[in-house]
């Protein structure tokens, strides 16, 4: 690659990243608003129509991204990171910029999960210890309530 644009690359590519950009940007409000909902004193008038905006923005996206043979959030991911290069550089990026982007993105979300599942094990012990724990509690006042 030698800093061509990413429409002679791929101008597939280039069309949905113009296209799904406002998408992608209307999912991240969308989603937003459904964890707000879930806060809400009425969530169960909110949440209903917020749960379904931001499912027919996920299927927007998931149809288009499956016309590149992609994953959804795979799209999602070079759109966003397209854009935060775009207003960075104050340009479009190039594909080998994107390129970069997205595979430091990738990276930093590889290390996320594996430092989410690290925590979602040391959770999980916990969470048996303190139930062992409750029922051997459990256990030592009935033995001294039986003994007195």
């Amino acid at each position: 690659m030698t800093g061509r644009t990413i429409k002679s690359h791929d101008p597939d590519l280039d069309q949905t990243i113009l296209d799904m950009s406002s998408a992608c940007h209307r999912l991240a409000i969308a989603e937003e608003r459904v964890a707000l909902a879930h806060r809400a004193e009425n969530s169960h008038q909110l949440l209903p129509g917020a749960v379904a905006q931001a499912a027919a923005i996920r299927d927007t996206i998931a149809a288009r991204a499956h016309r590149l043979n992609l994953k959804p959030f795979g799209l999602r991911l070079i759109i966003e990171e397209h854009e935060r290069l775009r207003q960075k550089m104050g340009r479009r990026p190039n594909m080998e910029q994107l390129e970069r982007a997205v595979e430091a993105a990738a990276a930093q979300l590889a290390r996320l999960a594996q430092a989410d599942a690290a925590h979602q094990y040391d959770a999980e012990l916990v969470a048996r210890r303190s139930q062992h724990m409750a029922g051997a509690s459990v256990k030592a006042i009935e033995y001294l309530r039986a003994c007195a």
